[in-house]
């Protein structure tokens, strides 16, 4: 039952990196994992920290704001700021170096997730946990990188959207408890398949860059 929880994701970017990552990054692609996996101690304690400061209010719609703050809001955007750790942000890179990296090393800070979840809700197993969050990590993955880069680089209104666009996201996400709770699973799932396609198509052709071959003159 919870198989798919721990598996799921790591196993996902697994697949993504042998069909999509160039070989010769190979090397470079577990380093940036292996940071993002010693990223995910402070990002996990964080995470708990304000889901913490924000109670869940079961049977409400305000569980939305706890699982925005427990699991949807720290899993977008303190990866990102880890990666500040470990790069530097503006650094010149080939095409499409710095979202594959950017998206390993973002998924080595999330493939633990799914091991501590399935410890949090051990003989007390919730759909949306087990079935749902490992698809929405992967569209953190995806997208995040990118809506990063966005940030780093805009500056007056288009900061101000594409950060509005973040909080607008995650809180949507959020969503999904409460939708089961209020018996409309069907929309938790239409949420997190939209979710889901939406940060594939918004991210996947940055992975697929490449530099452009020489010009034999």
């Amino acid at each position: 039952m919870y198989l798919f929880l721990i598996f799921g994701f790591p196993l996902g970017f697994l697949l993504l990196v042998l069909n999509v990552y160039p070989r010769s990054e190979f090397p470079q692609t577990g380093r940036a994992c292996l940071r993002g996996l010693i990223a995910f101690l402070p990002m996990w304690l964080i995470a708990r920290i304000l889901g913490a400061i924000v109670p869940a209010a079961y049977g409400s719609f305000l569980l939305s704001f706890h699982e925005w703050a427990d699991t949807l809001l720290p899993y977008s955007v303190l990866p990102a700021i880890a990666y500040l750790v470990f790069y530097r942000p503006g650094e010149l890179l080939q095409p499409g170096v710095l979202p594959r990296r950017f998206t390993a090393f973002y998924a080595g800070a999330l493939s633990p997730i799914g091991l501590f979840e399935s410890a949090r809700i051990w003989g007390n197993p919730a759909p949306y946990v087990l079935f749902l969050l490992p698809l929405l990590l992967g569209a953190i993955c995806l997208a995040m990188p990118k809506a990063a880069d966005s940030i780093h680089r805009a500056y007056g209104f288009n900061l101000a959207v594409t950060i509005g666009s973040i909080v607008a996201a995650t809180f949507a996400a959020s969503l999904c408890p409460f939708l089961f709770l209020a018996r409309l699973w069907p929309l938790a799932v239409l949420l997190v398949s939209a979710t889901s396609a939406a940060a594939w198509f918004f991210a996947f052709p940055e992975l697929l860059r490449r530099p452009p071959l020489p010009v034999n003159e």
